[in-house]
């Protein structure tokens, strides 16, 4: 008997692997088919002052980041037409599309040449289960350097995306990855609308989007369209969405805030950051918010919240350190 495990220590360890198993289950390693997003169907009004432009992406990314494209608890293979997915050239293929669908005269040039120039710095998306009953969930961020000719800008998106397999891991691959990635392709789209032409969806348009976010269920899709439609008329919808019950709505409400510059709501997004017993999704998604206002009293604030963490290295201070060095 004094080889044998009692029954308590066999139960844990049948526990330990149980968990092992729901939490990795046929994951570990799987392939990650990418699809293309669907443009967005919202066009902006045309600027007849703004005329064609040659788009040209580089990969600025080093070869260590570029390398950990996936990271987080359990290893996945980002697969694109049946290759190993390579990021930067997926990225400038989809946005131009998506640019082009708006009505924007874009087109992708051969080769980096200047201005017009979308530099990706970095491309990465971190996944994380803290269980095998808890959500899969990907965090997804974009920081790329668009050079024109009156100077270099700074582009960044960052999508918090969740979802808790029922029948096979399977299920959590559109939610978490491509869905994140559609989003981050749209923002970039859309900022560098701003960036280059400053045209917006209409009146009409935004206020078909406001009559869709108006009931529930409402689609988070439908909420970042508000952002990306460039019309500030979306901005009081959008507080009133960043309340929501449903997270996913009310994270696309906050970090649309961020996108449409709606610099009126800064305080309303450091209540976010700053709330007691909010979680970290939802404070990252108010400091991204507040990173893309882009104000000199945006950027001191999250320089200050830099070096309130600068010396804590808990997960959740490392996470939002990396999430605001995606800022210059």
């Amino acid at each position: 008997m004094k080889n044998t495990l009692s029954f308590s220590k066999r139960s844990a360890l049948c526990a330990m692997g149980a968990s092992v198993l729901l939490l990795s289950g046929c994951a570990l390693n799987m392939q990650v088919p990418v699809k293309d997003p669907v443009p967005s169907s919202s066009q902006y009004v045309k600027n007849a002052g703004v005329g064609p432009i040659a788009l040209y992406f580089s990969d600025g990314q080093s070869p260590k980041d570029k390398a950990a494209l996936v990271t987080g608890r359990i290893p996945m293979q980002m697969m694109y037409a049946e290759k190993p997915f390579d990021a930067v050239p997926w990225l400038a293929t989809n946005t131009v599309k998506e640019m082009v669908a708006r009505g924007l005269p874009v087109q992708l040039g051969k080769d980096a040449n200047g201005a017009n120039t979308v530099l990706v710095k970095r491309i990465h998306i971190e996944n994380r289960r803290v269980s095998g009953f808890s959500p899969f969930e990907t965090f997804t961020s974009l920081s790329a350097d668009v050079v024109t000719s009156k100077g270099t800008q700074r582009i960044t998106s960052f999508v918090k995306r969740g979802k808790v397999p029922v029948w096979s891991f399977n299920e959590v691959i559109d939610p978490t990855y491509n869905d994140a990635l559609n989003v981050v392709t749209k923002e970039l789209a859309a900022k560098l609308n701003q960036i280059l032409y400053g045209v917006a969806i209409s009146d009409a348009q935004v206020n078909a989007l406001i009559s869709k976010t108006s009931t529930d269920p409402v689609n988070f899709r439908d909420v970042y369209e508000l952002g990306f439609g460039n019309n500030p008329l979306a901005i009081p919808a959008l507080v009133k969405l960043s309340t929501h019950s449903s997270d996913e709505v009310m994270q696309a409400a906050v970090s649309s805030l961020g996108i449409l510059r709606a610099t009126g709501q800064f305080d309303l997004l450091v209540k976010a950051n700053e709330k007691k017993g909010g979680s970290w999704e939802d404070r990252a998604i108010a400091l991204k918010a507040i990173g893309d206002l882009g104000t000199p009293e945006a950027r001191a604030y999250l320089q200050k919240e830099g070096a309130r963490l600068e010396k804590l290295t808990d997960s959740e201070s490392m996470r939002t350190k990396e999430l605001i060095a995606l800022y210059p």
